[in-house]
């Protein structure tokens, strides 16, 4: 991401522009139409926009989108092969309950994998890279004192994705992400709630300055607390939003 385009993000929160039309966004305009619609609701699941358990009517979605039920027919499989959609002969299709076995292995994994890329990253981090990581912080603040958690979210997740690109293990990441849907969207629903959001940010300056000081002893145990709040989120969002979880 270029200087410019952390202004315009910036601004764009500043005047509210991150609410996403389920029929329209720009930036998936240029795609084909199964991955359009894909894209649109894959988007509207993981911010929740679409909660655990809404039904989804291909009729209904294919008059959103002005389209054959075709793309949508096509949509819904990508969606169910990624745990997104359920599909009940007889019944219908809905948006899946967040499952917490599958939170618990997307925590296992990125607890594994995390703490070893902040302790590398203290070694061969880039230094021209380090003012990315700083400007996406502030946007993290900005995010948070708009109250805007699905921006705080976005950018939460840029800044881990920058750790890993910046050792030059950037398909771990995407590995990571691909088994994280359910994990995802838990913590989306914890930064709605408005758990943790400052805690979020204090680690993610606390990782910066370890790995300025190329401190992996703590770096990690900055890390290991960052992922234990996983834990910490989900007994409280059980509790809260039972509806939402299997």
């Amino acid at each position: 991401m270029t200087i410019l385009n952390w202004y315009v993000s910036i601004i764009n929160i500043l005047i509210g522009g991150e609410f996403m039309n389920l029929a329209k966004h720009d930036e998936y305009k240029n795609l084909n139409m199964k991955d359009y619609v894909y894209n649109v609701l894959k988007e509207n699941i993981m911010n929740l926009s679409l909660k655990p358990g809404t039904p989804l009517r291909k009729k209904e979605i294919a008059k959103e989108f002005g389209v054959s039920r075709t793309p949508i027919r096509e949509a819904f499989v990508k969606l169910k092969e990624e745990g997104l959609i359920d599909v009940y002969p007889q019944k219908g299709t809905f948006v899946s309950y967040i499952d917490l076995d599958k939170v618990q292995e997307a925590k296992f994994m990125r607890e594994a994998l995390e703490i070893k890329i902040v302790e590398l990253a203290c070694d061969i981090f880039p230094e021209e890279k380090m003012f990315d990581l700083e400007a996406n912080l502030q946007i993290q603040k900005v995010s948070l004192k708009q109250n805007n958690y699905q921006k705080l979210f976005e950018y939460d997740n840029e800044f881990h994705e920058m750790l890993f690109a910046g050792c030059n293990m950037a398909n771990i990441w995407t590995a990571i992400e691909q088994l994280s849907t359910h994990l995802n969207r838990m913590r989306m629903l914890s930064l709605s709630a408005d758990f943790n959001r400052s805690d979020v940010i204090g680690d993610h300056q606390k990782i910066i300055n370890a790995i300025e000081n190329r401190d992996p002893k703590k770096a990690k145990k900055t890390m290991e607390s960052h992922i234990s709040r996983i834990q910490f989120d989900q007994e409280k969002l059980k509790r809260d939003y039972p509806d939402y979880f299997v």
